[in-house]
Formats: C-alpha cells, structure tokens, sequence
C-alpha cells in the first residue's frame, strides 16, 4: 500500500482505528504520516514501512512490530506517539527491526513525542548509521517529564546511546509481547502465530523500488 509521495505533507497508506488488527508481509510506502496505527492493538510482522517524517504515528493504539524492515526516506522521525496521558493504553514496541534508508548518516531519529505521554521501545533490533547519535528529537512544545522513550539490546551503528537525548533511557530487560497483544494472543483469531514462528527473509525492497 502506498500514499501519494510527496515532501510537503501528508500521505497515509493505511489508517487503522478497528481493534484488534494484524498485518503480514505488507509493503507500506510514503513521505510523511505514512502509518497511522491509531486504535486497538495491532501486529505488524514482517512488513516494511517506509518514510521520512513521523511516519508510524497514532494516539491511543498498542502496535507491536514483529522483525519488520523500517525504512527511512529522508530525513526526519520514525515515529510520533501521540499517548496524551497516563491513562492512555498506547505504546509502540519495535522487536528484532531493521532500520536503514537512503537518507545520510545522522539524519534520521527514532522518534518524537506527539504527546507528553509518548511511549514508544525499540529492542533486540539493527539500527544503521542513518540513526542520529541523540537517537530521540524533542517536540518542542511537548513536556518531557513523563515520556517513555526507551531502548533495549540493539545493534548496529547507530544502536549506542551513550549520547541519546536525556529524555530517553536504555532498559534492563525487554518488553514482552503479552504485554501489547495480551495474554492470550496465540489464541486470537487475528494473530498467525505459525507466520511468526516461520524463518522468512524479511520484506525489503531494493532501493530503486523505494
């Protein structure tokens, strides 16, 4: 799926508000907003999402993203969570991700908070050169006190973060996917589980398909 390519605005390739939503070896291509992953919970396995400026971005949603190859385009954030408060159940969780692109080294960031709240984790997951060392950028108008930016066990050359932003922090285990899918999700009619414990390649386009 793919939004119209422009680099000056908005550009959905899919809006997902339904609960309970899983996605399989998609290909989601656009700029900007790319992936609004807004209600429920949602799954994302093996799919390549790609983009430049807050491209995965929603407010009340709990998305996990299964060994999923993130694209960035240009320069900008990958996402911008927009979890407003405490009691908001929102929160992105990016396991054994790709992240690359075509944009220069340095010029890309792992997130901003759209909100105060923002929650948003990349763990066991490849980050390339193309992740700024600070690895977080600051919605000014945003109050940091209560993000939830967090990194666990990455690898790659922009994984280090003895420079991220200090509104950021590295966790002492990873999240688990019961914790955004539930319980039960190996029973949930929306969740493949013999897809995810296939040993597929993952879904990436060449670059001239970008």
């Amino acid at each position: 799926m793919a939004g119209k390519f422009k680099k000056d605005g908005q550009a959905l390739a899919v809006s997902v508000v339904g609960n309970n939503s899983g996605f399989y070896a998609c290909n989601f291509t656009g700029y900007q907003d790319t992936l609004y992953a807004n209600k429920g919970i949602n799954l994302f396995a093996k799919t390549s999402i790609s983009g430049a400026k807050d491209f995965i971005f929603g407010q009340t949603a709990k998305a996990w993203f299964e060994s999923c190859d993130i694209v960035s385009v240009g320069a900008g954030c990958i996402t911008a969570n927009g979890r407003d408060s405490d009691a908001n159940p929102s929160e992105y969780v990016f396991n054994n991700t790709r992240v690359s692109g075509t944009t220069r080294p340095g010029t890309a960031f792992l997130g901003r908070p759209w909100q105060s709240y923002a929650r948003v984790v990349w763990q066991n997951s490849e980050l390339s050169d193309i992740i700024h060392p600070h690895g977080w950028k600051k919605w000014e108008v945003v109050n940091t006190t209560n993000l939830y930016l967090k990194e666990y066990n990455n690898s790659g050359d922009g994984a280090a973060t003895a420079n991220r932003a200090k509104f950021s922090g590295v966790l002492a285990q990873p999240v688990p996917i019961t914790d955004v899918l539930g319980e039960n999700y190996k029973t949930a009619w929306w969740v493949d589980t013999t897809f995810l414990q296939r040993n597929l390649p993952s879904f990436r386009l060449p670059r001239g398909q970008l």
